[in-house]
């Protein structure tokens, strides 16, 4: 049969996929720092494999022969349609170019952690430099005939556009700036003091851990390590790896954790007969991040949750917390502009992003060079969060994703916000009392919902069409703007 022939093709192609995702890993939790080197070359091989399987000949007239077998609307036809679009898109990349990406990116890789945690910007900027230049080429030879941005934003999350993220930070950026405003000015004020300090980072671990498993997340299919940055990745549906970063807020390891688990459990949600196929996994990056978005804060940061979980965390640090459940739910949620991404508020996280995507434009259209990048990163903080970061560690050192050659990928997270928000909208009307569901631990009717609409459609529709289907219209930003201002108007006593 056609089709069982392009899955044993593909089933290679996996093979070899899954190897370079647990090297990556490997890599970032584990590996001795002298291994790095080695690591490069390895990768590096696999990565040509791999390559040269998914744009060979046997592939591709085996694939024309399933398309052309496949019913119109079948499982079969729309797994076609998942391997079309990335036997495209590689057949446009050479061979040499996806190798020197690779062996770059490594590099930078263990370049950026002795970077990071020396303030050693110049080291790391050659490699930035190299990257941004391959990110050009490849937007080049994808060749979507408009902004340079619009083939490197759609390798993330297909459809989209330069002017489509320029559109939804326009939509938000006002409202957002306004609320911290208001909040700033008007707000009652929240201390957040008991959740800084020195947390024993492997208890606080084991017990972000522990709630994962408690919300839903299958121990036994996956797992949670510290790293420099947080991520997940998967091998399968049976093996999931998440990460989560060391902090001194309680926020960092905890918040970081639910954002993994958001991806982990999509991942982990594939139809098990979709396994290292194509249509395994999550469809795309915004709606990915819709779920480690949605699962970090709409649910980690509500006071149901804490409700469930606060006495858990106090039982883990004896004496260490003396707020109650609306003092740790203000704490948690405090609006506060600072530095660190990944450790932001809901609303200020949005314009951290909205940063890096301006960045990311004016670097790739040479309207900044990369070694104006601390200055401009800064000004741009100054501008749009009133603070400005003392080093470069604090500031534009801060982020694995350019030295991982991951250009075009920042908007998703701020989409992620918004179709979360959507997604939330329409789950609440299905899903009666979520909030006394959670404090009282039951989270299966969320995860149900979301297992029934997302993740058991794995890659079988494209990422407009799975929101659709899901919300009933496509991405906007209303939904979330009208909860952050619901949950932060009544947080802090406003109009």
């Amino acid at each position: 049969m056609p089709h069982a022939r392009l899955r044993a093709l593909y089933a290679d192609y996996d093979a070899l996929d899954s190897a370079i995702s647990l090297l990556n890993w490997d890599r970032q939790v584990l590996m001795p720092p002298a291994g790095g080197a080695a690591r490069t070359a390895h990768v590096g091989v696999l990565t040509r494999m791999a390559h040269q399987i998914i744009t060979g000949e046997e592939l591709r007239r085996a694939l024309e022969e399933a398309e052309a077998a496949a019913e119109p609307g079948s499982v079969e036809a729309a797994e076609a349609q998942a391997l079309r679009r990335e036997v495209e898109v590689r057949t446009k990349l050479p061979l040499e170019l996806v190798e020197r990406k690779a062996r770059v990116s490594s590099d930078a890789y263990e370049t950026w952690k002795r970077a990071k945690a020396e303030d050693d910007f110049p080291a790391l900027a050659p490699y930035l430099e190299e990257l941004f230049d391959i990110a050009r080429e490849t937007s080049a030879l994808l060749g979507s005939g408009g902004h340079v941005y619009d083939s490197l934003i759609d390798l993330y999350e297909e459809g989209a556009t330069c002017q489509d993220a320029a559109d939804m930070f326009g939509a938000i950026k006002g409202p957002i700036v306004d609320l911290v405003r208001e909040i700033r000015e008007n707000g009652r004020p929240v201390d957040d003091s008991e959740l800084r300090g020195d947390w024993d980072k492997e208890r606080l671990r084991a017990f972000a851990e522990s709630v994962t498993g408690a919300i839903g997340f299958d121990l036994d299919r996956g797992r949670l390590n510290v790293a420099p940055n947080a991520f997940c990745t998967n091998m399968s549906i049976g093996d999931v790896r998440m990460t989560t970063r060391a902090s001194e807020h309680v926020k960092g390891i905890v918040s970081s954790s639910l954002h993994e688990m958001g991806h982990g459990l999509y991942e982990q949600g594939s139809p098990p007969e979709w396994d290292r196929t194509p249509l395994a996994g999550g469809i795309s990056l915004a709606v990915h991040e819709s779920q480690s978005r949605l699962w970090e804060n709409i649910v980690g940061r509500s006071r149901g949750f804490w409700r469930r979980f606060l006495p858990d965390l106090k039982a883990a640090f004896p004496g260490r917390l003396s707020l109650d459940t609306n003092g740790f739910y203000r704490a948690i949620n405090n609006v506060q502009p600072d530095f660190i991404r990944v450790g932001a508020d809901e609303l200020t996280y949005n314009l951290h992003i909205l940063v890096r995507f301006e960045l990311e434009v004016e670097i790739l259209t040479r309207q900044i060079a990369i070694r104006d990048l601390p200055e401009a990163w800064n000004a741009k903080y100054t501008e749009y969060l009133g603070i400005t970061p003392p080093t470069n560690t604090l500031g534009c050192l801060q982020d694995v994703h350019w030295s991982r050659g991951a250009v075009g990928y920042f908007p998703t997270y701020a989409m992620g916000n918004l179709i979360g928000g959507q997604m939330w909208q329409r789950l609440t009307a299905d899903v009666p009392d979520v909030e006394e569901r959670m404090a009282a631990g039951d989270f299966g009717p969320i995860l149900g919902w979301l297992q029934e609409r997302v993740y058991a459609h794995g890659k079988r529709y494209q990422p407009k069409e799975l929101v659709r289907r899901v919300t009933g219209s496509e991405m906007r930003a209303e939904p979330w703007l009208l909860y952050a201002r619901g949950k932060y108007g009544e947080l802090y006593g406003l109009g």
